[in-house]
């Protein structure tokens, strides 16, 4: 199917970069640390903000300052990352004021994962450091269309979670998801791809037409 939008906004953890990985691997050792049993946090840390995954396991800890610890520990720990197959080239088809990337990392991590993987690093960032709430509320979205100059029906989200699938959805933007970790059904998911191999991608103008 053929679809029309004037801009794309990003996830990045699952939907650009491959960070599982590492992102379990910083995890386990902070848990290790605290006397936290991973089982605790494991459904949240790939689509939740590190802040918000805290404060909901470990009220009784600074969960700002624990988060700081782990995104320093992320950027620590960036060897092996990689790019979602097809990511940098169709980002590379993108005029660079026609997409963003809206994160459940903070923006300095969030930098670093582009940098580790050679994608280009958007005008448009909205790291976990820029909003008052976390995904699923819509905040992330809402900020980086309003940013772009777009509507948030005008702009197409690509994720990979749950988590950020609702928060694209509370935004109203249309959605297509990469991977098979969601299994939400919407009339706002306009398809689901295993990578962004089997996105058509063509500049018309001012719009941006995708084939999915």
């Amino acid at each position: 199917m053929n679809h029309v939008f004037k801009a794309i906004i990003f996830d990045l953890d699952g939907t650009l970069v491959d960070s599982a990985s590492i992102v379990e691997r910083v995890m386990r050792k902070w848990c290790h640390e605290k006397n936290i049993s991973f089982s605790k946090v494991e459904t949240s840390i790939h689509s939740s903000r590190a802040e918000d995954t805290i404060s909901a396991i470990a009220p009784e800890l600074d969960s700002k300052a624990e988060a700081a610890k782990i995104e320093a520990l992320e950027r620590k720990e960036l060897q092996g990352l990689c790019e979602i197959k097809g990511a940098s080239a169709l980002l590379k088809q993108l005029p660079r004021e026609r997409w963003a990337v809206a994160t459940s990392s903070i923006t300095d991590t969030a930098i670093a994962k582009l940098k580790a993987v050679a994608m280009p690093i958007p005008n448009t960032l909205i790291g976990a450091d820029k909003v008052r709430s976390g995904k699923p509320d819509p905040e992330a979205y809402l900020k980086a269309s309003e940013q772009l100059g777009f509507k948030p029906e005008d702009c197409l989200v690509f994720e990979d979670s749950e988590t950020g699938v609702k928060s694209a959805l509370n935004a109203h933007c249309a959605v297509v998801i990469i991977g098979d970790n969601c299994e939400l059904r919407h009339p706002n998911i306009l398809g689901r791809v295993g990578s962004f191999e089997e996105i058509d991608l063509h500049i018309r103008g001012n719009t941006i037409e995708i084939r999915t």
